[in-house]
Protein backbone atom coordinates (compact mmCIF):
# COMPACT_ATOMS: atom_id res chain seq x y z
CA UNK A 1 0.00 0.00 0.00
CA UNK A 2 1.61 3.60 -1.41
CA UNK A 3 1.18 5.93 1.72
CA UNK A 4 1.66 8.62 -0.47
CA UNK A 5 -1.63 8.04 -2.33
CA UNK A 6 -4.87 10.31 -1.20
CA UNK A 7 -6.99 7.48 -2.62
CA UNK A 8 -6.75 3.73 -1.89
CA UNK A 9 -9.01 0.51 -3.60
CA UNK A 10 -10.62 -1.55 -1.38
CA UNK A 11 -8.84 -4.47 -2.34
CA UNK A 12 -5.12 -2.28 -1.40
CA UNK A 13 -7.22 -1.93 1.95
CA UNK A 14 -7.37 -5.37 2.58
CA UNK A 15 -4.97 -7.17 5.20
CA UNK A 16 -2.49 -9.31 3.24
CA UNK A 17 -3.99 -12.39 4.95
CA UNK A 18 -6.32 -11.98 3.58
CA UNK A 19 -5.50 -11.38 0.20
CA UNK A 20 -3.43 -14.59 0.79
CA UNK A 21 -6.58 -16.64 1.43
CA UNK A 22 -8.11 -15.54 -1.95
CA UNK A 23 -4.95 -15.93 -4.07
CA UNK A 24 -5.49 -19.68 -2.23
CA UNK A 25 -8.85 -20.02 -3.61
CA UNK A 26 -8.27 -19.36 -6.88
CA UNK A 27 -4.84 -21.14 -6.84
CA UNK A 28 -6.80 -24.42 -5.95
CA UNK A 29 -9.40 -24.38 -9.18
CA UNK A 30 -6.42 -23.34 -11.86
CA UNK A 31 -2.87 -22.41 -12.26
CA UNK A 32 -3.86 -20.34 -15.08
CA UNK A 33 -6.21 -18.18 -12.93
CA UNK A 34 -3.85 -17.99 -10.07
CA UNK A 35 -0.95 -16.86 -12.55
CA UNK A 36 -3.33 -14.45 -13.91
CA UNK A 37 -4.31 -12.91 -10.65
CA UNK A 38 -1.12 -12.26 -9.06
CA UNK A 39 -0.13 -10.58 -12.19
CA UNK A 40 -3.41 -7.91 -12.13
CA UNK A 41 -2.40 -6.09 -9.23
CA UNK A 42 1.07 -6.11 -6.74
CA UNK A 43 -1.30 -6.61 -3.86
CA UNK A 44 -2.36 -9.90 -5.15
CA UNK A 45 1.08 -10.55 -6.88
CA UNK A 46 2.89 -10.26 -3.18
CA UNK A 47 0.58 -13.26 -1.95
CA UNK A 48 2.38 -15.78 -5.02
CA UNK A 49 4.76 -17.02 -2.01
CA UNK A 50 2.32 -17.64 0.36
CA UNK A 51 2.43 -21.19 1.74
CA UNK A 52 -1.40 -21.74 1.98
CA UNK A 53 -1.14 -20.97 -1.72
CA UNK A 54 1.79 -23.03 -2.41
CA UNK A 55 0.43 -25.48 -0.67
CA UNK A 56 -2.79 -26.14 -2.56
CA UNK A 57 -1.92 -24.25 -5.77
CA UNK A 58 -3.53 -26.56 -8.51
CA UNK A 59 -1.21 -28.13 -10.83
CA UNK A 60 -3.40 -30.20 -13.05
CA UNK A 61 -1.37 -29.23 -16.41
CA UNK A 62 1.70 -30.93 -15.12
CA UNK A 63 0.35 -33.59 -13.53
CA UNK A 64 -1.22 -35.03 -16.99
CA UNK A 65 2.38 -33.71 -18.39
CA UNK A 66 5.08 -34.04 -15.69
CA UNK A 67 8.20 -33.53 -17.77
CA UNK A 68 6.98 -30.34 -18.70
CA UNK A 69 7.77 -29.20 -15.25
CA UNK A 70 11.22 -28.91 -16.27
CA UNK A 71 9.69 -25.47 -17.26
CA UNK A 72 8.82 -24.50 -14.16
CA UNK A 73 11.02 -25.33 -11.59
CA UNK A 74 10.91 -22.31 -9.49
CA UNK A 75 7.17 -23.13 -8.61
CA UNK A 76 7.54 -26.78 -8.37
CA UNK A 77 10.46 -26.04 -6.11
CA UNK A 78 7.91 -23.56 -3.96
CA UNK A 79 5.48 -26.19 -4.24
CA UNK A 80 7.09 -29.35 -2.37
CA UNK A 81 8.49 -27.05 -0.10
CA UNK A 82 5.16 -26.38 1.17
CA UNK A 83 4.29 -30.12 0.81
CA UNK A 84 1.90 -29.68 -2.14
CA UNK A 85 0.97 -32.85 -3.02
CA UNK A 86 0.70 -32.48 -7.08
CA UNK A 87 4.03 -31.50 -6.67
CA UNK A 88 4.86 -34.95 -4.66
CA UNK A 89 2.93 -37.01 -7.31
CA UNK A 90 5.12 -35.43 -10.45
CA UNK A 91 8.27 -35.42 -8.83
CA UNK A 92 7.92 -38.55 -8.35
CA UNK A 93 6.54 -39.93 -11.64
CA UNK A 94 10.10 -37.97 -12.76
CA UNK A 95 11.91 -39.90 -10.01
CA UNK A 96 10.19 -43.47 -10.66
CA UNK A 97 10.27 -43.55 -14.27
CA UNK A 98 12.46 -40.83 -15.73
CA UNK A 99 15.61 -40.92 -13.03
CA UNK A 100 15.37 -44.59 -12.83
CA UNK A 101 15.56 -43.89 -8.99
CA UNK A 102 12.62 -46.48 -7.78
CA UNK A 103 12.60 -45.83 -4.14
CA UNK A 104 12.96 -42.21 -4.27
CA UNK A 105 9.88 -41.78 -6.52
CA UNK A 106 8.48 -44.12 -4.73
CA UNK A 107 8.26 -42.24 -1.57
CA UNK A 108 7.07 -39.17 -3.28
CA UNK A 109 3.80 -40.78 -4.79
CA UNK A 110 3.36 -41.99 -1.42
CA UNK A 111 2.80 -39.00 -0.10
CA UNK A 112 0.59 -37.71 -2.36
CA UNK A 113 -1.39 -40.96 -2.44
CA UNK A 114 -1.63 -40.79 1.29
CA UNK A 115 -2.42 -37.05 0.94
CA UNK A 116 -5.50 -37.89 -0.89
CA UNK A 117 -4.11 -36.82 -4.43
CA UNK A 118 -6.31 -39.15 -7.02
CA UNK A 119 -3.72 -40.04 -9.91
CA UNK A 120 -1.32 -40.39 -7.56
CA UNK A 121 -3.46 -43.15 -5.34
CA UNK A 122 -3.91 -45.24 -8.40
CA UNK A 123 -0.02 -45.00 -9.64
CA UNK A 124 0.55 -46.06 -6.13
CA UNK A 125 -1.85 -48.86 -5.50
CA UNK A 126 -0.45 -50.03 -9.30
CA UNK A 127 3.73 -49.63 -8.48
CA UNK A 128 2.76 -51.58 -5.27
CA UNK A 129 1.01 -54.27 -6.84
CA UNK A 130 4.08 -54.58 -9.82
CA UNK A 131 6.50 -54.69 -6.54
CA UNK A 132 4.48 -57.51 -5.09
CA UNK A 133 3.61 -55.80 -1.97
CA UNK A 134 -0.08 -57.06 -2.75
CA UNK A 135 -2.22 -56.40 0.40
CA UNK A 136 -0.91 -52.79 0.66
CA UNK A 137 -1.90 -52.21 -3.26
CA UNK A 138 -5.22 -54.10 -2.25
CA UNK A 139 -5.75 -51.15 0.08
CA UNK A 140 -5.15 -48.33 -1.68
CA UNK A 141 -7.16 -49.64 -4.81
CA UNK A 142 -10.21 -49.92 -2.59
CA UNK A 143 -10.06 -46.19 -2.06
CA UNK A 144 -11.84 -46.18 -5.23
CA UNK A 145 -15.61 -46.26 -5.73
CA UNK A 146 -15.25 -49.08 -8.39
CA UNK A 147 -13.80 -51.69 -5.97
CA UNK A 148 -16.84 -51.64 -3.79
CA UNK A 149 -18.61 -53.86 -7.12
CA UNK A 150 -17.39 -57.06 -5.67
CA UNK A 151 -17.68 -58.80 -9.39
CA UNK A 152 -15.74 -56.14 -11.19
CA UNK A 153 -12.97 -56.07 -8.18
CA UNK A 154 -12.69 -59.74 -8.39
CA UNK A 155 -12.02 -59.97 -11.51
CA UNK A 156 -9.20 -57.23 -11.35
CA UNK A 157 -7.71 -58.85 -8.80
CA UNK A 158 -7.23 -61.93 -10.87
CA UNK A 159 -5.89 -60.49 -13.75
CA UNK A 160 -3.26 -58.75 -11.61
CA UNK A 161 -2.11 -62.33 -10.07
CA UNK A 162 -1.53 -63.51 -13.18
CA UNK A 163 1.09 -60.80 -14.45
Amino acid sequence: MDPNKVEISRLEALPQDLLGEIVAKIGVKSAEDYHNCILSCKELGASANDERVLKTLNLAPLVKKPLSCRKHLLIMKKCLANNNLDAHYIKGIIWYFNLDHCDVGLHHIGIAANGGQKEAIYMYAMLLLCRGRTEEGKTYMSQFEWAKDTTMAETCWKQIKTL
